[in-house]
């Protein structure tokens, strides 16, 4: 063998080496060095073999051999085709939306910034613990509410409270008002109590998520559903595409390359059309569009029941919407805000009809003009929301009449949800499983 043909060997190996490192280096796992810096390196080889073969003609590697040539040529079909469909996706304007990954060694937090708030990766967002959040202290499980253990007590029913700010708001908010009334008033004759996980900002999708947290730390009982407001908010990226999904390092490894690929996000949400986002002309959606709205509820509901706790849906009731939202970018127009917002509304009846779950139907309940007075100037909360900063003294109970009806209305389908089936299986179950040998 000439030096020649050695050289065109080694060049040949060069070649080989950059043709399979292209996709690697198109999925970032050649960093520093991208795929433009590949394909560069790679043209460059195949002008110092092209300048051999014609100054020395004998020279012979790798390139001239049949079985070699055919190995590039299938693998160019196929790097052609991959880049062909990304570009066709990308001239339809799809983008990639896949959720980032976490796992140990990449526990990287999402960028959101919310005021008084830490970042957190799967949620976005959290309640300092400790904190205070709009002039109310936030308890050491990170929650506006008094403190609690989270271990339950033997004998105790557990309500907790998954739930946006009309949830989190008040001084106290409704759940409160609800634990007092079990208190007083229990619905069966154990110790009943109510906490409240509901946080400012929050869509069903994070409420999911926050669930499945903390469900075994606080083994509740009763599970109370309530959101709809922030789902149908606009946003420039969804919810899904933003909270990071928890994975195995081995597998997070293998995922977190392609979730920066549209093909990947093409096959994702050809998979589960629930998740495809459909931003209108000028980049918005909703953050939970309405697909993965009832997705996520059916999913919150299956984990309630998966659990052994008993789900109850709550209907986001309104009144007509302010310009607030325009200033916050939350809706097109007043006309659309109030539109989808009902249109969120029929689809949490629709789930809880498919589903068999317990109602309460604040929006039919409140519909009438006798509870204007329970809302406040937003339309969207209730009652003093705005001035909650500026309350520091000791009020009377009903100076929150919306927030008071709200726990009287669940405190009353309590009494009403012990005498259903799905009570009472759950309580078949809790024997059964208190009486099986240890």
């Amino acid at each position: 063998m000439t030096r020649w043909s050695v050289l065109a060997l080694a060049l040949d190996l060069l070649i080989f080496a950059a043709w399979l490192c292209l996709p690697c280096a198109w999925l970032h796992l050649t960093e520093p060095m991208g795929w433009k810096d590949t394909a560069a390196v790679l043209g460059i080889l195949l002008m110092l073999r092209l300048w051999l073969r014609q100054r020395h003609a004998a020279a012979r590697g790798l390139l001239e051999r049949p079985g070699a040539q055919k190995t590039i040529l299938a693998l160019g079909s196929v790097y052609f085709v991959v880049a062909a469909f990304e570009a066709i996706l990308a001239l339809a304007g799809i983008k990639p939306n896949l959720p980032p990954v976490i796992f140990q060694g990449k526990d990287e937090y999402n960028r959101k910034i919310v005021v008084q708030t830490l970042p957190d990766p799967e949620l976005l967002w959290r309640f300092v613990p400790g904190g205070t959040f709009q002039g109310a202290p936030v308890n050491r499980l990170g929650f506006r509410d008094r403190e609690v253990e989270p271990a339950k007590a033997a004998g105790t029913r557990r309500v907790i409270c998954l739930g946006c700010s009309v949830t989190a708001q008040g001084l106290p908010g409704y759940p409160q008002y609800l634990h007092e009334r079990l208190q007083a008033a229990p619905p069966t004759p154990e110790r009943w109590e109510a906490l409240n996980l509901g946080v400012h900002g929050y869509s069903s999708l994070q409420g999911l998520r926050l669930f499945q947290r903390m469900q075994p730390l606080l083994k509740p009982d009763v599970v109370t559903i309530f959101f709809g407001w922030n789902d149908h908010w606009l946003a420039f990226h969804s919810d899904h595409s933003q909270m990071a999904v928890r994975m195995s390092p081995w597998l997070g490894r293998l995922y977190a390359p392609w979730q920066t690929k549209r093909i990947f996000t093409f096959i994702s949400t050809t998979a589960n059309p629930a998740r495809r986002w459909h931003p209108g002309p000028d980049n918005r959606a909703p953050r939970v569009p309405p697909d993965a709205y009832c997705q996520t509820l059916d999913q919150l509901i299956g984990a309630v029941r998966a659990a052994g706790a008993v789900p109850i849906l709550i209907t986001a009731p309104r009144r007509a919407q302010t310009a607030e939202l325009f200033d916050k970018a939350y809706a097109r127009s007043m006309t659309e805000a109030e539109q989808i917002h009902d249109q969120y509304v029929g689809l949490t009846r629709d789930v809880a009809r498919r589903q068999h779950v317990t109602l309460l139907d604040l929006a039919a309940l409140f519909a009438g003009p006798e509870c204007d007075g329970y809302f406040a100037h937003d339309g969207i909360h209730f009652d003093l929301y705005a001035k909650e900063q500026a309350i520091h003294q000791m009020v009377p109970p009903d100076w929150q009449p919306g927030l008071n009806r709200v726990a009287t209305e669940l405190h009353h389908t309590l009494q009403e949800m012990v005498n259903g089936e799905e009570w009472k299986s759950k309580v078949r179950q809790d024997r059964a499983v208190k009486d099986a040998p240890r």
